[in-house]
């Protein structure tokens, strides 16, 4: 069952950042409703996907993934 994630992302300084972050999230397991915020350095989403496969997304974008809750 999917459930929230809320994603806090170091690295993203323009909206480039924001679209490969959203473009790499949205290909995990039963991703839904991705949401990348700039201003905030976050991302909300709902998914089936493990904190481990966050990170590697996260980092596939070339970002560092800091926290998820």
């Amino acid at each position: 069952m999917a459930s929230e994630k809320t994603l806090q992302i170091e690295g993203m300084t323009c909206n480039h950042c924001v679209m490969s972050v959203t473009k790499e999230l949205q290909k995990l397991p039963g991703a839904a409703n991705v949401t990348v915020d700039l201003a905030s350095a976050s991302a909300h989403l709902s998914t089936d996907a493990s904190n481990e496969q966050l990170a590697e997304a996260v980092d596939e974008a070339g970002y560092k993934l800091v926290s998820v809750s």
